[in-house]
């Protein structure tokens, strides 16, 4: 009596295990992408905080304010920092104060829907 495996049985063993091994490896793949995009919505969240916290820290001229009801009065600035597009969007308060709305929006596309919005001084200039 023989020991041992046959060569068909070692076959059928070798594409076993490398069925099994293709599955893990794209498991993995899979999990790298998912960790790369977190990263990234990550990286786009602390960039739009940093640009709302800008704004905050060294105020801009403030917006034209509006001057009647259809005046939309805002001014949208494109960003990109770190690979991560936003808009940026300033939009005076009413009232005669030096107080404008800033708007940061993730373009880029990592967030389904990033928007950040605080209110913060701005510099009056002589043109308004």
């Amino acid at each position: 009596m023989r020991r041992g495996f046959t060569l068909m049985e070692v076959m059928v063993a070798v594409v076993v295990l490398s069925i099994g091994a293709a599955g893990i490896g794209q498991t993995i793949v899979g999990f790298v992408h998912m960790k790369d995009r977190e990263t990234k919505k990550g990286l786009a969240l602390l960039e739009a905080v940093a640009l709302v916290e800008e704004q905050v820290s060294s105020p801009g001229p403030c917006v034209a304010p509006k001057k009647d009801v259809n005046d939309t009065a805002l001014v949208v600035v494109p960003v990109s920092r770190q690979g991560v597009d936003f808009s940026l969007t300033l939009e005076r308060l009413p009232g005669g104060v030096a107080l404008q709305w800033v708007t940061v929006h993730e373009t880029s596309g990592y967030w389904n829907d990033l928007s950040l919005r605080r209110v913060v001084r701005c510099v009056e200039t002589d043109s308004h």
